[in-house]
């Protein structure tokens, strides 16, 4: 089967990169541009994870506790998927005395599936 993007997705990706071309400052605080090995990539990005972030943006749970009962995977799994995600600055955890309350803190995720050369900016404008 192969995939392809329907208009609506193309324009909705055209429009974000369009406004954060124009205003770079505005941008970083909602996108995350990774550079990963394809070992990184599949290490970060597993089933479970995925389900996890999905979960969070989703049903919002009030902490670590009733995410994890909401998707029936242990605390300890949960809470160790958490800090992974966390150390890419995928979701963000605030600790509220005992409490840890899980959020996504990014819109967009770009990954390169292939090594990019650093190009000048007149470079990537002029095509």
């Amino acid at each position: 089967m192969k995939y392809e993007m329907d208009d609506a997705g193309w324009d909705s990706i055209k429009g974000y990169l369009s406004k954060a071309w124009e205003n770079p400052d505005k941008y970083p605080d909602n996108a995350l541009l990774l550079s990963l090995d394809e070992k990184e990539m599949s290490q970060i990005f597993t089933k479970k994870r995925l389900e996890l972030i999905g979960a969070i943006q989703v049903r919002k749970p009030k902490n670590a506790t009733e995410l994890s009962k909401k998707i029936n995977r242990k605390l300890s799994a949960v809470l160790r998927d958490l800090e992974l995600l966390e150390k890419f600055q995928i979701v963000e955890l605030k600790k509220k005395g005992k409490n840890i309350l899980p959020r996504v803190t990014k819109n967009v995720l770009i990954i390169p599936l292939v090594k990019i050369e650093a190009k000048e900016l007149a470079t990537i404008t002029s095509k």
